[in-house]
């Protein structure tokens, strides 16, 4: 793996039951109940990201994970992306390079967590 970090994006109660059980873990996808993965973005890719999946937030924490501490599979796969909020998905996706994490991720792997929120423009600003 070519990337030096990970984002992760997580609201508050996410992180905080993250934090109470010692690990970051996989959300099980809706079209396979078998295939549980962790979603984390690069630098390049995270600020649209957010911008574009994230559309249902106005805050959220970045979790940052460094790969070298990560000791599940990862896999830099090409995925469709949908805004959370239904009422902007109908037909909507694009396709971003996306790293996923084959199981749960230890609290150990995070070497920071920001909170970040939407500006007065109403758009994620990430400066890396």
């Amino acid at each position: 793996m070519d990337e030096d970090l990970l984002f992760i994006p997580l609201t508050s109660t996410q992180w905080k039951k993250c934090s109470a059980s010692g690990s970051i873990e996989p959300i099980q996808q809706e079209e396979s109940k078998l295939i549980q993965i962790i979603e984390a973005y690069t630098p390049s890719d995270i600020e649209e990201i957010l911008n574009f999946k994230y559309v249902d937030q106005s805050d959220l924490l970045l979790i940052i994970v460094d790969p070298l501490r990560v000791q599940v599979p990862i896999k830099n796969e090409l995925s469709h992306i949908s805004p959370n909020d239904a009422g902007h998905s109908f037909g909507n996706s694009k396709s971003y390079s996306v790293i996923h994490l084959h199981g749960k991720v230890s609290i150990d792997a995070v070497i920071d967590r920001i909170p970040i929120q939407r500006d007065k423009d109403g758009l994620f600003h990430i400066h890396i």
